[in-house]
């Protein structure tokens, strides 16, 4: 059933208030939002054995940095990059790479002035890709990622135009590619996140804030994309949880269910993956829905 459209009254705020309400909604909506942002840069680590005798049998740079990066050694990925990129500024390849590096590094930092240390590179870095190639998606894809994640540490002004960042950058991808899992993934947090707010806090958001990532949210457009996520991305673990947390919210019980044991059933390949399953296997035992034996599966890892 649709839901009646909301009849908006009018809503009188100080400067106080407003101001208030703009950190309040920017860490809840979109620190939430910018969070999942980096549970995505670990899905493109994958971790190799035996990474560095690889690494000495490597003729170039770009190859080197891969191996350290899918090793799980961002940073040695991103020296590497730089050391290249002193020889060759204007090399794309190099240039998105280092921001993908430079996203991993900073994410594992504690605290958000060390963190910014390394996600304003990233965004610089990417930036500088795309100057060279404006319709690759690679660059688009990291300077989404550095954007959203650097929103979390942004003051409220900066994060909302770092939001728009990520939803422009998530479109552009789609129009250049409409099977990436990625960008789809991308929006459907978005919009899930917005739509999770309050109506009295979207309405201030709206009224103060407004923009495209914010004035074109909805339950259907969050749910479009994250099913288009799983669909195009079907073995990725945390796209299936973000299907899961959609359905729980909306209160689709089975259709969480079916989401997280989807979660369960997956191998574990990326980093994120495990604690992604142990909060599936949580959700599940909770509702009283996880067998026995699925439990001492996840639980050994057999």
């Amino acid at each position: 059933m649709r839901r009646p459209a909301l009849k908006l009254m009018p809503v009188r705020v100080s400067v106080e208030d407003a101001s208030r309400f703009r950190r309040s909604i920017t860490t809840k909506a979109l620190g939430r939002l910018v969070g999942s942002a980096g549970h995505l840069v670990l899905i493109s680590a994958c971790f190799t054995a035996g990474a560095s005798a690889q690494l000495t049998r490597l003729s170039t740079p770009i190859s080197r940095s891969d191996v350290a990066y899918s090793a799980g050694d961002p940073l040695l990925s991103y020296e590497i990059l730089q050391e290249y990129l002193k020889g060759d500024s204007v090399s794309y390849d190099a240039l998105w790479r280092s921001a993908r590096a430079a996203i991993q590094v900073g994410i594992e930092r504690q605290g958000s002035r060390e963190q910014n240390q390394w996600l304003d590179p990233a965004i610089r870095l990417s930036e500088l890709a795309i100057k060279l190639r404006p319709n690759g998606i690679e660059g688009l894809y990291w300077r989404g990622f550095a954007a959203g994640r650097r929103a979390m540490n942004a003051r409220a002004s900066y994060a909302v135009a770092l939001a728009q960042r990520v939803h422009q950058d998530a479109h552009d991808i789609l129009a250049s590619d409409s099977l990436h899992g990625g960008a789809h993934n991308m929006l459907g947090k978005l919009n899930y996140e917005v739509m999770s707010l309050s109506w009295f806090e979207r309405t201030i958001a709206k009224m103060f804030m407004g923009n495209k990532a914010l004035d074109a949210t909805s339950w259907q457009n969050a749910e479009y994309h994250l099913a288009r996520a799983v669909e195009t991305w079907p073995d990725l673990i945390l796209f299936h949880f973000d299907m899961g947390q959609l359905h729980r919210k909306r209160g689709r019980r089975e259709e969480a269910i079916g989401s997280f044991r989807q979660v369960m059933s997956l191998g574990a390949v990326h980093p994120i993956d495990r604690k992604l399953q142990d909060e599936a296997r949580e959700i599940l035992n909770d509702w009283g829905v996880l067998g026995e034996s699925f439990m001492s599966w996840t639980t050994t890892g057999q």
